[in-house]
């Protein structure tokens, strides 16, 4: 939250945005201070770009760690984040770079407003436009402060360049953060685009993503306040919200469509996925330029399937949930492998049942081909984020990091619908369309006689949701705000038991044997569970007593 007194020369020597073009390229400003840098419009543009900047550090791996590997969608065994250790959380480097990098985004924001806006209009020129400056400016800051709360409830709410480094400021009331983020949406929706005309633009906000975040928000404010008994003020916000996935949707077809398969939203091998126009706002990444490429693609894979980190898996739990014949599965998953180093020996493959936990690892044919070992992995992959370079030793990526897409705001409508009126055709037909596309025909959609309750179909959505948008960081918010996060985190967690006392059985082994393997998963949790949300990062609330304090949950 470092604001007053900073050389603008700190500020603006941040990459830009992850494009191409002339404007965004980064450029060096060593000679700016806080007396010179908003003179013109080039300057101001910089200033601008500042605040996209540490978007590929927060989700590089921070926000998989907070919002997936913390939930029933990700995992790595025995990580603090995975068994939900707030005292170990709170240390953690990822933890501290979210909070840094968030309001990074917002102090950088409110320099910006702070002024741009007293900028003379005829310094910008035809080539810089002052009221999208302005736009982009609220649009981030509310970005910034609408995932802070996501991820810690409730934080320190600053909107001024002013404030002095040395304040140690308290916990603002969620509802007080929520206006702020609500009024700077609304702020940026009517001056951002539509779309932008050149790809090199890609990563900057528009009128869609804006309203998208309105909706999300909406939607926050209505889950907490249905889990709360408000139902009055309930379904006034979700009507709200439903507003918003009209305003978004209003677009397909002409700003945004459904990719025809859904490979095509993540495939990173081509200009055409990898603009492609089911995306509403990505962390954009191009694997030509240094300053826009990031490895992000290394942190899903496994070394020994194509040179991969192995940072981020996908528990077993999750995966036995999904059809064979679902294109997320087939397509978007790795669940058995050749070694890449020795692939006429050496076979990886995950158990196709939890009853055959354990019964993997030995010689096999597989495919006609005989393996002198064949290892159980007790995980698979995805396919989000692929890394295209295996032995090339290059770690410069284009992958994308989708932050809102069409799929997402069509499954939030059937989510909002369902909140207002009940289950109904209209919910299960937007629920189909993203069915269809995954199955590639009807035989599998749902129907609306098998989700006779609110309830129901409110759980029927959780899990299209876990289906479509897993590993997209949207995981642990979405069970917050359905009121199911204790429900799928109990089942995620008797699962991963239940799955290590088959692997005792098939091999052999004493009852307990494996019990470290699900021992530190917590047994406790509760509806309204502290550990839904993320501890405050220990550097801080050394740094500042009053965020020791409770953080009150409404």
């Amino acid at each position: 939250m470092k604001t007053k007194h900073i050389l603008f020369s700190l500020l603006l020597m941040m990459v830009g945005l992850t494009a191409c073009n002339d404007k965004l390229e980064e450029t060096v400003y060593s000679n700016l201070t806080d007396e010179t840098a908003f003179t013109t419009g080039e300057n101001a543009q910089a200033a601008v770009n500042s605040m996209y900047s540490p978007l590929h550090l927060i989700y590089r791996t921070p926000m998989f760690y907070i919002n997936d590997m913390s939930t029933d969608d990700c995992y790595n065994n025995g990580w603090v984040f995975e068994v939900m250790n707030d005292e170990g959380i709170s240390t953690r480097d990822e933890l501290v770079t979210a909070w840094d990098g968030f309001y990074r985004i917002a102090s950088r924001a409110n320099i910006v407003l702070d002024n741009v806006s007293e900028m003379y209009d005829g310094v910008f020129g035809e080539e810089y436009s002052k009221t999208q400056m302005i736009a982009e400016a609220h649009f981030m800051r509310a970005f910034a402060y609408y995932n802070l709360t996501d991820i810690f409830y409730q934080v320190p709410l600053v909107t001024s360049s002013k404030v002095n480094v040395s304040d140690r400021l308290p916990y603002d009331d969620i509802d007080v953060i929520e206006e702020r983020i609500e009024a700077d949406l609304k702020a940026a929706v009517n001056d951002l685009p539509r779309y932008y005309a050149s790809n090199s633009e890609a990563g900057r906000p528009t009128y869609g993503a804006a309203c998208g975040m309105l909706c999300r928000l909406y939607m926050r404010e209505a889950g907490r306040c249905r889990q709360n008994g408000n139902e009055e003020v309930a379904q006034q916000k979700w009507a709200l919200a439903l507003e918003q996935a009209d305003k978004v949707l209003a677009l397909e077809g002409s700003v945004y469509n459904l990719q025809s398969k859904v490979w095509n939203v993540f495939d990173p091998s081509s200009d055409a996925t990898i603009y492609n126009d089911e995306l509403i706002f990505a962390v954009r990444a191009s694997g030509t330029i240094t300053s826009g490429s990031w490895d992000l693609g290394l942190m899903f894979t496994d070394w020994e399937y194509d040179m991969g980190w192995n940072l981020f898996q996908l528990p077993l739990e999750m995966v036995w949930q999904f059809d064979r014949a679902d294109q997320r599965f087939t397509q978007l998953m790795v669940t058995e492998y050749q070694d890449v180093y020795k692939p006429q020996e050496t076979y990886f493959t995950m158990p196709p049942s939890i009853d055959k936990t354990g019964t993997m690892s030995r010689n096999q044919v597989i495919g006609g081909h005989t393996y002198i070992t064949v290892n159980e992995n007790n995980y698979a992959f995805t396919q989000k984020y692929k890394f295209l370079n295996t032995w090339k030793y290059i770690y410069d990526t284009p992958n994308n990091m989708p932050v809102l897409r069409l799929a997402d705001i069509i499954l939030c409508k059937a989510e909002i619908l369902n909140e207002i009126n009940g289950p109904s055709q209209e919910s299960i037909t937007l629920i189909n369309r993203i069915r269809k596309r995954a199955f590639g025909n009807t035989s599998h959609n749902l129907n609306l006689a098998d989700y006779p309750t609110k309830d129901a179909l409110r759980s029927a959505i959780c899990d299209e949701r876990l289906y479509e948008l897993n590993n997209e960081c949207v995981r642990r918010p979405d069970l917050i705000r359905m009121g199911l996060w204790k429900d799928r985190m109990d089942k995620y967690i008797a699962g991963i038991k239940t799955k290590i006392e088959w692997k005792e059985r098939n091999e052999g082994k004493t009852p307990g044997f494996y019990k470290e393997q699900y021992a530190p998963y917590p047994t406790d949790l509760k509806a309204n569970d502290i550990r839904r949300y993320m501890p405050i990062p220990k550097r801080e609330t050394d740094n500042n007593a009053n965020l020791l304090e409770a953080r009150p949950f409404k």
